[in-house]
């Protein structure tokens, strides 16, 4: 297995960033202050502050499993400007992206109320509907699609590799738990009949949205700017209520039914009316719901296939949940 901690960790690697980050400030004019500061290293990525008489400026490399990011978020800032947090520059063959320090998050705000909730899901509609009639040039930049139409076949396809697997591997499946999850499989062809019906394009599901992603609009009316757009697929738009929703019920330590809820994701399809009539918008998002499991998976799947022992102990768990809950309801009873 891959060791990406060890190498963030090295003098090697951290004067390699420091010198493509120094070429990169030197084009745009601008002096770096004082030495980069590493903010945290993970195994799907680590940060990198820099110091200049411009401000603070962030980099970012990540996991080989996500570095596409870099690529997919340089476009969206050029389809959306106003939604993203659009980097200065990239370096699409090393996953890296430096950008500017564009202030607090929304998480830092004092409100636990649905309309902050309404405000995140809102405001990342629009930017769904901006960028929904270009997944050709995303999916080019290296967005993944996650088509409905194969979300099932995609997980029949992976149980191979976790039957696969030494009994004693961390991404193990028995024979009896690979069955399980193939019995949940009719549950996501169900819900891909049922968005049939719907005519809704296909576009940007963060698959990782909350308010630790998203900064402080410099206005009241100015929309939020996104980021962390590693974890992202092109697939089903309502997919990408499901974190929003699963970080809601904990917060509120609630149910799916509470009407705070029923409310964040009604403000979310209000922006979609001008494709079908509410009703059957809402009917489309259980549904959409049961594929974004499918979305979580497939996204520590692909940072997995290059972690370390121990990140492979710490992480293929959540990976695995996520099978073995395919079919489970997010809003149904």
């Amino acid at each position: 297995m891959n060791n990406s901690r060890e190498v963030w960790a090295s003098p090697e690697w951290r004067q390699q960033a420091v010198q493509w980050i120094d070429l990169v400030l030197e084009s745009f004019g601008v002096t770096r202050l004082g030495p980069a500061e590493q903010q945290r290293i993970r195994f799907w990525s680590t940060q990198l502050t820099v110091p200049t008489d411009h401000g603070t400026l962030w980099f970012k490399e990540n996991n080989l499993g996500q570095f596409a990011e870099a690529s997919i978020m340089s476009l969206l800032g050029e389809l959306a400007p106003d939604h993203v947090a659009a980097p200065l520059a990239i370096e699409p063959s090393r996953g890296w992206l430096l950008t500017a320090d564009h202030g607090a998050t929304l998480d830092t705000l004092d409100v636990d109320d649905a309309s902050l909730w309404a405000r995140i899901t809102g405001d990342f509609a629009d930017l769904q509907q901006a960028v929904a009639p270009h997944g050709e040039r995303l999916s080019r930049a290296g967005l993944v699609l996650m088509n409905p139409e194969v979300a099932a076949n995609f997980v029949e396809n992976q149980l191979l590799l976790h039957t696969g697997l030494p009994a004693e591997h961390p991404l193990h499946l028995s024979p009896e738990e690979a069955d399980d999850v193939v019995r949940r499989l009719p549950a996501i062809s169900d819900a891909v009949e049922v968005l049939r019906g719907v005519a809704m394009p296909l576009s940007l599901d963060h698959n990782d949205l909350h308010a630790r992603n998203c900064f402080l609009p410099g206005g009241s009316t100015d929309p939020l700017r996104f980021f962390d757009f590693a974890d992202s697929y092109w697939a089903h738009p309502f997919s990408a209520l499901l974190v929003p929703i699963t970080q809601m019920r904990a917060q509120w330590n609630t149910t799916a039914d509470d009407p705070r809820i029923q409310a964040v994701v009604d403000a979310y399809l209000e922006r979609w009316t001008s494709y079908a009539p509410l009703p059957e918008l809402r009917a489309a998002v259980e549904p959409a719901l049961r594929l974004a499991a499918v979305h979580r998976y497939g996204s520590w799947l692909r940072l997995l296939v290059y972690a370390d022992d121990e990140s492979m102990r710490a992480y293929a768990p959540a990976a695995l949940a996520h099978l073995r809950t395919l079919s489970d309801p997010v809003l149904e009873n």
